[in-house]
């Protein structure tokens, strides 16, 4: 993600994750996405948009603890 900025737009959160711009809309109607509100606009944290979407991440490293051994 954009290291840069400290927010994004709608567009420029649909860029950097590959989400559709009107999945982010649904998503920002719906609270289900991370953002604030600065008087019309809707920014979109960059760090909290990284965290949300790490806390989706099915699999992986992510869905064990460090040493433990999962059986599948």
């Amino acid at each position: 993600m954009n290291k840069d900025k400290l927010c994004l737009n709608a567009a420029e959160v649909s860029n950097q994750t590959g989400i559709s711009l009107s999945l982010i809309r649904k998503l920002t109607r719906c609270g289900e996405i991370p953002h604030i509100r600065v008087g019309r606009r809707i920014l979109y944290p960059v760090a909290e948009i990284e965290h949300w979407l790490k806390s989706r991440t099915i699999g992986g490293a992510m869905s064990a603890k460090e040493g433990d051994y999962v059986e599948h």
